[in-house]
């Protein structure tokens, strides 16, 4: 089955008169069936879209990674365009995400106390009653599930906490304290392909290792086609890199296509270590399998 992804929206553009806006989203084509994983901040989709001429008529579902406004910010707009659609994401997609200005050490992921400044809300823009006024038909999961024939929405998978990316930025209110944001809402797309499988990552918050040891141990799949989209390996230590590919080879892949919360210096990583097989998956960018 012939297999198209296109990419709506991120950071960067890969050829003139798109728009280029930090976030993601990503349009597969699979035989007659339509998907939309993740929407951009909002800008970027509505324009990207209609510069490549793509449109989300027959549209099947709207899935969503994690409910950060530069996943969740064109949600709206989507379902202004479908109507009635099912959308498929984590209980915790409407929590109350947060984020601080400068980084917060704190010491452990039970850590809670004050902070100086005030952080920003960055979560989805958009409230689920509006969502559902517009005919969002929201199916939440919270754990890994096959949600059509070949297309499971990985979610709610085990995280050893040395291999979660330490972005200790993102904070979430408990009471009069903060405490790390653990982004429990953090969820990955694999799509069974014809030869194996595609593995499309909104922005790896649990942890690109832990993502890839739980589709090895837990999913027993051995060998992935392509991994594609926000590693947030730029909250990652240089000397991890080398780690993360020793373990991407071991799913002897074909393509690596890296965005959005990758970071330059990991991508330069990535593209010296993948050669040919490596592609920045910028908005505009169209896979076919």
């Amino acid at each position: 089955m012939k297999m198209t992804i296109t990419i709506l929206a991120e950071n960067t553009v890969s050829k003139s008169g798109l728009i280029g806006e930090h976030g993601f989203s990503v349009l597969i084509e699979r035989g007659d069936e339509k998907y939309l994983f993740d929407t951009s901040p909002g800008a970027s989709l509505p324009h990207n879209i209609k510069r490549l001429d793509k449109n989300l008529n027959g549209l099947n579902k709207i899935i969503i990674s994690h409910g950060h406004y530069d996943h969740t910010g064109g949600l709206k707009w989507a379902i202004e365009q479908t109507g009635e659609i099912e959308v498929v994401a984590h209980p915790d997609m409407f929590c109350e995400h947060m984020a601080l200005k400068n980084k917060f050490e704190f010491q452990n992921s039970n850590f809670k106390m004050p902070v100086d400044e005030v952080p920003r809300y960055v979560g989805c823009p958009h409230t689920r009653k509006e969502l559902e006024g517009l005919g969002a038909c929201f199916n939440f999961i919270d754990h890994t599930h096959e949600i059509a024939p070949g297309l499971w929405f990985i979610t709610d998978t085990e995280r050893d906490p040395e291999l979660v990316p330490n972005d200790f930025r993102l904070v979430i209110p408990e009471g009069e304290y903060f405490a790390p944001d653990l982004i429990k809402d953090d969820a990955t797309l694999l799509i069974e392909g014809e030869k194996s499988p595609i593995l499309i990552l909104g922005c790896a918050h649990s942890g690109i290792l832990n993502i890839l040891n739980y589709v090895r141990e837990e999913m027993k799949i051995s060998e992935l086609t392509a991994v594609m989209g926000g590693t947030h390996l730029m909250y990652s230590e240089t000397k991890d890199i080398p780690r993360i590919i020793d373990t991407l080879e071991g799913f002897s892949i074909d393509l690596i296509g890296v965005s959005h919360c990758t970071g330059m210096k990991a991508a330069v990583e990535l593209a010296k270590h993948f050669g040919d097989r490596f592609e920045m998956a910028s908005a505009g960018t169209v896979f076919n399998f």
